[in-house]
Protein backbone atom coordinates (compact mmCIF):
# COMPACT_ATOMS: atom_id res chain seq x y z
CA UNK A 1 0.00 0.00 0.00
CA UNK A 2 3.21 2.49 0.93
CA UNK A 3 5.85 2.44 -0.82
CA UNK A 4 9.24 2.12 0.81
CA UNK A 5 10.68 4.93 1.76
CA UNK A 6 12.71 6.09 -1.46
CA UNK A 7 10.01 6.23 -3.36
CA UNK A 8 7.82 7.35 -0.95
CA UNK A 9 9.70 10.25 -0.35
CA UNK A 10 10.20 11.58 -4.33
CA UNK A 11 6.39 10.85 -4.36
CA UNK A 12 5.72 13.41 -1.43
CA UNK A 13 7.81 15.98 -3.04
CA UNK A 14 6.25 15.78 -6.71
CA UNK A 15 2.71 16.02 -4.48
CA UNK A 16 4.44 19.27 -2.81
CA UNK A 17 5.48 20.96 -6.25
CA UNK A 18 2.32 19.85 -7.85
CA UNK A 19 0.34 21.53 -5.53
CA UNK A 20 2.94 24.54 -5.58
CA UNK A 21 2.70 25.07 -9.29
CA UNK A 22 -1.46 25.05 -8.96
CA UNK A 23 -1.50 27.06 -6.06
CA UNK A 24 0.38 30.38 -5.20
CA UNK A 25 -1.37 30.34 -1.65
CA UNK A 26 0.82 27.67 0.95
CA UNK A 27 -2.32 27.89 3.13
CA UNK A 28 -4.83 26.32 0.78
CA UNK A 29 -2.23 23.55 -0.56
CA UNK A 30 -2.70 20.45 0.77
CA UNK A 31 0.63 18.52 0.69
CA UNK A 32 4.07 20.14 1.86
CA UNK A 33 7.65 18.71 2.13
CA UNK A 34 10.18 20.24 4.37
CA UNK A 35 13.48 19.18 2.79
CA UNK A 36 15.57 20.53 6.39
CA UNK A 37 13.06 19.30 8.53
CA UNK A 38 15.78 18.88 10.75
CA UNK A 39 19.65 20.15 8.77
CA UNK A 40 21.66 18.98 10.95
CA UNK A 41 20.71 15.27 10.89
CA UNK A 42 19.49 15.49 7.74
CA UNK A 43 16.07 14.44 8.34
CA UNK A 44 12.63 15.97 5.52
CA UNK A 45 9.08 15.57 6.73
CA UNK A 46 6.27 15.56 4.48
CA UNK A 47 3.34 16.60 5.41
CA UNK A 48 -0.87 16.66 4.06
CA UNK A 49 -3.49 19.29 5.73
CA UNK A 50 -6.66 19.61 4.44
CA UNK A 51 -7.72 22.63 6.73
CA UNK A 52 -10.70 20.94 8.47
CA UNK A 53 -8.40 19.02 11.13
CA UNK A 54 -7.37 16.46 8.93
CA UNK A 55 -3.07 15.70 8.48
CA UNK A 56 -0.20 13.19 7.95
CA UNK A 57 2.84 13.64 8.74
CA UNK A 58 5.76 11.43 7.37
CA UNK A 59 9.55 11.89 8.66
CA UNK A 60 12.57 10.29 6.71
CA UNK A 61 15.59 9.45 8.80
CA UNK A 62 18.34 7.73 6.88
CA UNK A 63 16.27 4.80 5.49
CA UNK A 64 13.81 4.85 8.15
CA UNK A 65 10.50 6.65 8.00
CA UNK A 66 7.74 7.54 10.19
CA UNK A 67 4.03 7.92 9.51
CA UNK A 68 0.97 9.67 11.97
CA UNK A 69 -1.99 10.05 10.34
CA UNK A 70 -5.48 11.69 12.23
CA UNK A 71 -9.56 12.13 10.26
CA UNK A 72 -10.79 14.15 12.85
CA UNK A 73 -14.16 12.04 12.04
CA UNK A 74 -12.96 8.98 13.18
CA UNK A 75 -12.02 7.93 16.92
CA UNK A 76 -8.82 7.96 18.25
CA UNK A 77 -6.77 5.52 18.98
CA UNK A 78 -3.50 5.14 21.89
CA UNK A 79 -0.29 6.66 19.99
CA UNK A 80 1.27 4.40 22.94
CA UNK A 81 -0.54 1.29 21.20
CA UNK A 82 0.14 2.62 17.51
CA UNK A 83 3.96 3.51 18.41
CA UNK A 84 5.17 0.58 20.67
CA UNK A 85 8.37 -0.75 19.33
CA UNK A 86 9.06 2.46 17.41
CA UNK A 87 12.85 2.18 16.32
CA UNK A 88 15.33 3.97 18.65
CA UNK A 89 16.20 6.06 15.41
CA UNK A 90 12.52 7.23 14.96
CA UNK A 91 11.94 7.72 18.83
CA UNK A 92 12.17 11.15 18.70
CA UNK A 93 9.22 11.83 16.56
CA UNK A 94 7.23 9.99 18.91
CA UNK A 95 7.07 13.17 21.12
CA UNK A 96 7.41 15.66 18.37
CA UNK A 97 4.88 18.77 19.37
CA UNK A 98 3.86 20.00 15.62
CA UNK A 99 2.55 16.42 15.24
CA UNK A 100 -0.24 16.59 17.73
CA UNK A 101 0.51 13.17 19.31
CA UNK A 102 -2.38 12.87 21.26
CA UNK A 103 -4.73 13.03 17.88
CA UNK A 104 -3.76 9.61 16.09
CA UNK A 105 -5.86 7.33 13.82
CA UNK A 106 -3.30 5.50 12.46
CA UNK A 107 0.33 5.64 12.18
CA UNK A 108 3.43 3.46 11.79
CA UNK A 109 7.52 3.16 10.48
CA UNK A 110 9.79 1.76 8.22
CA UNK A 111 12.61 -0.27 9.15
CA UNK A 112 14.97 -1.85 6.53
CA UNK A 113 14.49 -5.29 6.11
CA UNK A 114 11.21 -5.38 7.93
CA UNK A 115 9.05 -2.54 5.57
CA UNK A 116 6.04 -0.88 7.20
CA UNK A 117 4.42 -1.26 10.66
CA UNK A 118 1.10 0.31 10.56
CA UNK A 119 -1.40 -0.01 13.32
CA UNK A 120 -4.69 1.74 14.48
CA UNK A 121 -7.69 1.80 11.58
CA UNK A 122 -5.56 2.09 8.89
CA UNK A 123 -8.10 -0.15 6.36
CA UNK A 124 -10.77 3.12 6.16
CA UNK A 125 -8.49 4.99 4.67
CA UNK A 126 -6.43 2.79 2.03
CA UNK A 127 -7.81 5.45 -1.00
CA UNK A 128 -7.18 8.51 0.89
CA UNK A 129 -3.13 7.02 1.32
CA UNK A 130 -3.18 5.74 -2.47
CA UNK A 131 -2.13 8.89 -3.36
CA UNK A 132 1.18 8.44 -2.01
CA UNK A 133 1.53 5.55 -4.57
CA UNK A 134 2.54 7.83 -6.88
CA UNK A 135 -0.50 6.52 -9.14
CA UNK A 136 -0.83 9.05 -12.03
CA UNK A 137 -4.40 8.01 -12.23
CA UNK A 138 -4.81 8.74 -8.50
CA UNK A 139 -3.01 12.63 -8.40
CA UNK A 140 -4.60 13.29 -11.70
CA UNK A 141 -7.97 12.68 -10.15
CA UNK A 142 -6.93 14.62 -7.03
CA UNK A 143 -6.17 17.66 -9.05
CA UNK A 144 -9.27 17.86 -10.56
CA UNK A 145 -11.41 17.38 -7.33
CA UNK A 146 -9.51 19.53 -5.32
CA UNK A 147 -8.10 22.93 -8.02
CA UNK A 148 -10.62 21.68 -10.95
CA UNK A 149 -7.70 21.47 -13.19
CA UNK A 150 -7.12 19.05 -16.11
CA UNK A 151 -3.68 18.52 -15.65
CA UNK A 152 -2.20 16.72 -18.71
CA UNK A 153 -1.08 12.83 -17.09
CA UNK A 154 2.85 13.32 -18.59
CA UNK A 155 3.39 16.51 -16.71
CA UNK A 156 2.38 15.23 -13.37
CA UNK A 157 4.30 12.18 -14.26
CA UNK A 158 7.29 13.91 -15.10
CA UNK A 159 7.21 15.92 -11.53
CA UNK A 160 6.21 12.82 -9.58
CA UNK A 161 9.46 11.23 -11.67
CA UNK A 162 11.32 13.68 -9.85
CA UNK A 163 13.16 14.94 -13.23
CA UNK A 164 14.29 18.37 -13.80
CA UNK A 165 11.53 20.63 -13.85
CA UNK A 166 11.62 23.24 -16.99
CA UNK A 167 9.35 26.12 -18.07
CA UNK A 168 7.22 24.12 -20.24
CA UNK A 169 6.32 21.96 -17.71
CA UNK A 170 5.58 24.53 -14.97
CA UNK A 171 3.40 25.82 -18.13
CA UNK A 172 1.36 22.71 -19.14
CA UNK A 173 0.50 22.56 -15.60
CA UNK A 174 -0.56 26.20 -14.85
CA UNK A 175 -0.78 29.42 -17.04
CA UNK A 176 -0.70 31.21 -14.03
CA UNK A 177 3.05 30.22 -12.47
CA UNK A 178 6.13 30.15 -13.76
CA UNK A 179 9.42 27.95 -12.56
CA UNK A 180 11.27 32.01 -11.54
CA UNK A 181 8.68 32.34 -8.94
CA UNK A 182 8.38 28.12 -8.05
CA UNK A 183 12.40 28.85 -7.07
CA UNK A 184 11.14 29.52 -2.83
CA UNK A 185 9.20 26.37 -3.05
CA UNK A 186 11.60 24.18 -4.96
CA UNK A 187 14.16 25.17 -2.47
CA UNK A 188 12.02 24.20 0.47
CA UNK A 189 10.76 21.16 -0.68
CA UNK A 190 14.26 20.21 -2.11
CA UNK A 191 13.86 19.56 -6.06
Amino acid sequence: MIPPPGRLERVCKGLAVLDAILCEDWSLRLFSFDASWDEARGVRMASMRNGEGDAWFIVFDGECAFFKAYWHEHPRVDPGAVFDGLPDALAAQRHEPAFSMDDVTFGGWFEPGRGWTLRGNVAPFAEEISILTGDVAVVRAYIASYFEVDAPADAIEHVLAGRPLDAATVARLSAAQSLEALGPDLREIGY
